[in-house]
């Protein structure tokens, strides 16, 4: 019987050596790996917060891009030519210094997302150009649509007055040029 008493400590020893040794191991393992803070967990990595910036901004810039369209094509369908030759200069400078500086930012780095937003954009600014009578610059616009996006003309937009795919868009705005083409 004494011996079994002796058996039990010396088990009891090993068992919560053992234990301490696996404890010491992973707290040892714990700490080489990144230490995460619950504030700092919930944060998005760098790069995906660049992809959140980004598409805010390009939503932003959609949005008042759309309100310039809405302007001019309101001017020119009641015949106001005055007030559409005034808003070139500030259309141009909007466009020079957001919407085509954003643009190219957002063509070294883009996710699917921001591609549907950036042809959303430049289809919108296409019809500005046309809603201003500028449809030359509306002819580049749509050449820079179809250069940038031919990979991804399959890609559900929505445009102003529909949802649709790119390359129907691309098409129906070669159409509306064309028809003002013929016009002239």
């Amino acid at each position: 019987m004494n011996e079994r008493i002796g058996f039990i400590p010396r088990t009891q020893a090993a068992v919560l050596t053992m234990a301490l040794s696996l404890l010491i191991s992973f707290g040892s393992a714990r700490a080489e790996g990144p230490v995460e803070d619950s504030r700092t967990a919930l944060l998005p990595p760098p790069a995906q917060e660049d992809q959140l910036i980004l598409k805010r901004r390009l939503q932003a810039v959609k949005g008042d891009i759309e309100a310039f369209r809405v302007f001019a094509e309101n001017f020119r369908k009641n015949g106001d030519m005055k007030t559409l030759s005034q808003l070139q200069t500030p259309v141009d400078d909007f466009l020079k210094k957001h919407v085509d500086n954003l643009l190219v930012q957002n063509a070294g780095h883009s996710t699917l997302e921001t591609a549907r937003l950036t042809a959303e954009i430049m289809f919108i600014k296409t019809r500005l150009f046309m809603s201003m009578n500028r449809d030359d610059d509306a002819r580049s616009t749509v050449a820079d649509i179809k250069k940038r996006f031919g990979a991804f003309q399959g890609i559900s937009v929505e445009l102003p007055d529909r949802t649709t795919t790119l390359d129907e868009g691309i098409r129906q705005l070669d159409a509306e040029l064309s028809k003002t083409a013929k016009v002239k």
